[in-house]
């Protein structure tokens, strides 16, 4: 193999040497201008199109960084102004939203079943009613149903409903 490598470096030496001045300089000249070209395509085009695809990449992103920002900004605005859970009994935060929504009457039973969760009973209450019931709850007495049993009556609009409640 070596022997072939240097005999074909030889070859190439003498080729070499049996062309004229001329020949040799525009040969030099379209290996340096292929050399260039191939440079050309082959790295310095890739560099263009990567730089080009980074500068949009990267206005794209700092886009997107501003709008997490704006959206971080929003929650966080959110956490301050979230109300605050009060420290009250939520027995008398129910109550009192019973009696201002005219219901107290309604409640069949109202039983505590640990410190966090209260259960409620309408044995009859139109559907309606209950939902603004269960809205006034939340805002006012920070309650919410977290489980909710509501079976339809005979009578039309009117429901049988199991609550229990939490903070």
């Amino acid at each position: 193999m070596a022997t072939t490598a240097s005999s074909r470096r030889e070859g190439l030496a003498q080729w070499w040497q049996l062309r004229s001045r001329s020949e040799r300089t525009v040969l030099a000249l379209a290996a340096t201008v292929l050399a260039v070209s191939l440079g050309w395509l082959l790295i310095w085009q890739p560099l263009l199109q990567d730089t080009d695809r980074m500068t949009h990449q990267l206005s794209a992103d700092r886009m997107t960084l501003a709008q997490a920002q704006r959206q971080a900004d929003a929650i966080a605005g959110l956490a301050r102004s979230a109300p605050q859970v009060a420290a009250s009994d939520p027995r008398a935060a129910l109550d009192a939203v019973l009696v201002a929504q005219g219901l107290k009457s309604a409640a069949t039973s109202i039983e505590r079943s640990d410190n966090e969760r209260i259960r409620l009973t309408f044995d009859r209450i139109g559907f309606d009613a209950l939902t603004t019931f269960l809205d006034a709850l939340q805002k006012s007495a920070q309650l919410r149903p977290v489980e909710l049993v509501a079976t339809a009556r005979v009578e039309p609009g009117q429901v049988r409903a199991d609550l229990t409640l939490a903070r």
